[in-house]
């Protein structure tokens, strides 16, 4: 599940920023970087977003929705219901992780050199 704020959010504070005039510079970079995220998260988001949901499902059985399921997961691991060492469960988090960096942080230089990219892919 992907964190706040929603992409229709960084949307609009992009455009209020953009109609009282940005700044040059790292200001435009900032309104550059939302516009980014809220984009790869509208067009990769609900596919990745489903793919946890079915792997938490196969971890915790009765499908619900998402968050339902994270908090579950919350809980399972909180009370050490789920084993921490379940390779499933470690699976999980690793790819949910590798999900939340491709929205957030694609040209983030530790995670492009983790998933082989070159410098000038993002």
């Amino acid at each position: 599940m992907f964190d706040r704020p929603s992409p229709s959010l960084l949307i609009a504070e992009a455009r209020r920023a953009l109609e009282g005039g940005v700044a040059p510079g790292f200001p435009q970079k900032v309104v550059a970087n939302a516009l980014g995220i809220a984009q790869r998260q509208l067009e990769m988001g609900p596919a990745l977003e489903e793919e946890e949901r079915t792997r938490l499902v196969d971890l915790l059985g009765p499908e619900e929705d998402l968050a339902s399921l994270n908090g579950r997961l919350a809980v399972a691991i909180r009370s050490a219901s789920i084993d921490a060492e379940e390779p499933a469960l470690i699976n999980h988090l690793i790819r949910t992780t590798v999900a939340k960096l491709e929205i957030d942080q694609p040209a983030y230089p530790a995670f492009r050199a983790w998933r082989g990219s070159k410098p000038d892919q993002a």
